[in-house]
């Protein structure tokens, strides 16, 4: 016995040296890779003056953009997988015994560790030919395999952190489980996967039709996601294991050398950290106190007044934002104490920080429009300005619920303090520079100075100006806003690899394609169709962040709607309205955690009472942007080289 419980306390001993060498390792490579940030900023701004001002450019930024973005991406992943940022959807399992959800998690990850596992493999043995090869870039001649290299190091470290993981969640297994329980339980696990993996290299012999086999790996990817399996690893599993069924198992294998280097290296996605970091500046200069201190000072002595200047607050941060749960998160920490203070009803005032938030998603820059655009092919810069006018509309409706509602109770929203003209356009001058990186980003976009990714590194880089002029910017706080960029990116990226090996699977199914047929086959009225999708998304929307969701769907949906004539940017405006209103949606809109984490004291049900008029305004903004669509589309119309 004795010589058991050494060789166990042994075993402890060596796993958590093991652990914490994994973890710190995730955590160096992590730090040394988001300086590529900067790199990346400074040198597209470089681009920028030097084509504007001097008519000519550098030979290869879209190259070093490429390298640099794929080794940002592959360093930080694991760094994500450790903090255990990859998103998941807790919804179903969260209900069971905890001994279930040990032991489902715990094969989920295996199942991730297994995947990381190929991709690291399938890199290594990529690298390797390219290097005998001897290929190299188009313009600047640089060899390929070291950052195939790279990328397979990154997964190996993220499959370690995995296996970290896995061997966690066998241990609390293994306390809640007899021994012979789990030996049978892992034991039924393997020959499942044995049986599984000689049918994938023997190929399947009875036909299965593709069309079968798509409407199947739909229910696998809901079963994993229910399973608590991040979104990304059930997005490139149910793909890999789809396209090898349909295709060939050599192809599926094909397919995770060529997607994660090629989403990771996309330019057009450096559009996603540029903005995430224009965002991060902007809240380190202290940007969102001042701007709720301007609404404040506008808008506070009016009854429901302080509501009001959270709602306008949200709609000037979300310019800058591009994110609806950091708007609600930054402004209800800002915006709440405001409200205690004179006395204002918990419904009012969290509803409208919870409502105010998602306007982060509508107004431009927005991440969601990033992903969307990406996905469908459409333009980035006509998505954003086509949320302009739906984001002041989306004001206006909110402006207008809390007056309603203080008219008929005036105690929800006592007014505050009348101020003085001066002190009124005293505060204006702090939002200057707010303004000036709004319409120097929003402006360029439109008048075609620069494209959307240019446009990031423009807005980032005005960003940290504007905190170095307000002195609130040190260089531990430059660090903290590329790490918390990194960490970001490199989860978003690695939703978007597992998204497009999935768009693969659906491909070659033709499902998409084929149920717009049956549709078109039936003769479904548009907007029959147009109800059901949002009726779907507002579901999902209420128990996924909208961009996890966008990648998830849009892959199946988007045919559909062009089958039926929907002009796909403003159904891209549609569909971000309509996410924004599941994040507020019962029984699980994530904005509402958000603000209930900003007041732990309120219960959720006073929360989600003081959203439901927020909720019907934003009914009614849908209704009026399906009826009236040129609301989303007079912008864009008219932008410069449409």
């Amino acid at each position: 016995m004795r010589h058991f419980a050494g060789r166990e306390m042994s075993f402890e001993t060596g796993f958590g040296k093991f652990k914490e060498g994994t973890y710190r390792l995730s955590r160096v490579i992590n730090g040394a890779g988001v300086f590529l940030l900067l790199a990346i900023m400074f040198l597209l701004v470089a681009e920028v003056i030097s084509r504007r001002f001097f008519s000519r450019s550098f030979t290869g930024t879209y190259e070093v953009v490429q390298f640099m973005l794929v080794t940002l991406v592959f360093l930080g992943v694991a760094y994500t997988g450790t903090k255990k940022d990859h998103i998941v959807v807790d919804l179903v399992l969260s209900r069971f015994s905890p001994r279930f959800q040990h032991l489902v998690d715990s094969l989920t990850t295996f199942l991730s560790f297994s995947l990381l596992g190929l991709i690291t493999w399938r890199n290594i043995l990529r690298a390797r030919e390219l290097w005998l090869k001897g290929e190299v870039s188009y313009l600047l001649s640089v060899p390929f395999f070291p950052f195939y290299y790279l990328l397979a190091f990154g997964c190996a470290v993220l499959s370690l952190v995995l296996l970290v993981q896995f061997l966690e969640d066998m241990k609390k297994v293994r306390a809640s489980f007899s021994g012979k329980a789990c030996i049978s339980l892992y034991g039924s696990f393997a020959i499942v996967l044995v049986i599984l993996f000689a049918l994938f290299t023997h190929k399947i012999a009875v036909e299965v039709s593709p069309f079968i086999t798509g409407i199947t790996g739909i229910g696998v990817l809901l079963l994993l996601l229910a399973a608590r399996m991040p979104i990304a690893f059930a997005l490139g599993l149910v793909g890999f294991m789809g396209y090898s069924i349909i295709v060939d198992p050599g192809a599926g294998l094909m397919q995770l050398e060529t997607v994660p280097f090629g989403v990771g290296s996309d330019y057009i996605l450096s559009v996603v950290p540029l903005f995430l970091l224009m965002g991060q500046f902007a809240f380190y200069s202290g940007l969102s106190q001042d701007l709720y201190d301007t609404s404040y000072k506008w808008l506070g002595h009016y009854p429901g007044g302080l509501a009001m200047a959270t709602v306008g607050g949200c709609a000037a941060f979300a310019a800058v934002s591009g994110s609806s749960v950091a708007t609600a998160a930054t402004m209800g920490t800002v915006a709440l104490p405001g409200m205690k203070k004179y006395n204002y009803d918990d419904r009012l005032a969290l509803g409208s920080i919870a409502a105010g938030g998602t306007i982060g998603i509508l107004i431009p820059p927005s991440i969601v429009f990033i992903l969307y655009g990406i996905l469908t092919e459409q333009s980035i810069g006509k998505l954003f300005l086509a949320g302009i006018l739906p984001g002041i509309l989306t004001v206006i409706l909110y402006f207008s619920t809390i007056l309603i509602l203080v008219r008929i109770n005036p105690t929800l929203g006592p007014p505050g303090p009348k101020t003085s003209t001066r002190e009124k356009l005293g505060a204006l001058r702090q939002t200057w520079g707010m303004l000036l990186l709004f319409f120097l980003v929003m402006g360029g976009i439109y008048l075609g100075f620069f494209t959307p990714t240019e446009a990031g590194a423009v807005g980032a880089f005005g960003a940290f100006l504007l905190a170095l002029l307000r002195n609130r910017l040190t260089p531990k706080g430059v660090y903290e806003c590329l790490l918390e960029t990194g960490r970001t990116t490199a989860m978003l990226i690695i939703i978007f690899v597992g998204a497009m090996v999935f768009n693969y699977f659906m491909a070659v199914t033709n499902l998409p394609m084929d149920m717009a047929q049956l549709i078109a086959e039936h003769g479904f009225h548009p907007y029959t169709i147009l109800a059901a999708i949002l009726l779907t998304y507002l579901l999902l929307g209420c128990i996924m962040d909208p961009g996890s969701m966008i990648i998830l769907t849009i892959p199946i949906v988007y045919p559909l709607i062009q089958s039926v004539g929907f002009d796909p940017i403003w159904f891209g405006v549609v569909i971000v309205m309509v996410a924004e209103i599941g994040a507020i949606t019962p029984p699980v809109g994530l904005n509402v955690f958000v603000v209930k984490g900003v007041a732990p004291d309120v219960p959720i049900a006073e929360i989600f009472r003081g959203i439901v008029p927020f909720w019907l305004a934003d009914m009614v903004r849908l209704f009026i942007l399906v009826v009236f669509p040129r609301i989303a589309l007079i912008l864009p119309a008219i932008m410069k080289g449409s």
